[in-house]
């Protein structure tokens, strides 16, 4: 079945204090390989969990704002107009920058994208 959301009427759910997601394709919609969604993430919100994905692949597409992306102990700054791709296994976390909300594209493949915490 085929399923159009408009951004401005998706479902939007809370992040805790980083932010907000609007939910635009997963499982419950009838998606068997993949999971796209908008992260809405505040400056002032807390920072990511640094964490991996055992199989699932990640793209970020970054729309606005600036962030702080941390792949594998490398730091880097990530903004509008940068895509990121992040292979299965790789250890990441991303918190917001600035003074704008970071608006980010993000696509997990294939599900289930479990998400695995790293001691720090």
């Amino acid at each position: 079945m085929v399923t159009i959301t408009n951004l401005a009427q998706a479902a939007r759910t809370p992040m805790g204090d980083r932010g907000d997601q609007l939910l635009l394709v997963n499982p419950d919609m009838g998606a068997r390989h993949l999971d796209l969604h908008v992260n809405i993430l505040r400056p002032s919100g807390p920072d990511g969990k640094y964490h991996y994905h055992p199989s699932s692949e990640n793209v970020y597409v970054v729309l606005s704002g600036t962030g702080r992306f941390l792949a594998e102990g490398v730091e880097h700054t990530i903004k509008k107009d940068d895509v990121v791709f992040i292979p299965a296994g790789v250890k990441h976390s991303l918190s917001a920058r600035g003074t704008e909300n970071l608006v980010i594209v993000e696509i997990y493949t294939p599900l289930p994208a479990q998400f695995v915490p790293v001691q720090e």
